[in-house]
């Protein structure tokens, strides 16, 4: 079992450190990818009687939001792994705690 969580916490530090440096990296390509996407999507569902600069808004505004929510959800995976590894690397450290009531 100590091997085990051993090779677990090492693969959560590895993860917390590769996203730590590539998270901000990650959101950003994923606004770029889904540009054209969104862009294309909204010019067949708007119609050629509205003007392409609010098409082009709309795109801006909805990548900026895609941004967002995959920096979000990175930064909440983040969380989730340093939580389980330091409460891996802890339950080896530190005993448990108990309650002791002197009497006087």
């Amino acid at each position: 079992m100590a091997d085990v969580d051993a090779s677990r916490i090492e693969a959560l530090a590895r993860r917390v450190r590769w996203l730590d440096r590539y998270r901000r990296v990650i959101a950003i390509c994923c606004a770029i990818v889904m540009a054209p996407v969104m862009m294309a999507r909204l010019t067949g569902f708007l119609g050629s009687d509205w003007p392409q600069a609010h098409a082009i808004a709309l795109t801006v505004l909805g990548s900026v939001v895609t941004w967002w929510v995959v920096e979000v959800w990175l930064a909440w995976m983040t969380a989730l792994w340093e939580t389980e590894h330091l409460r891996l690397v802890r339950d080896r450290t530190l005993p448990r705690a108990s309650i002791v009531r002197r009497r006087r």
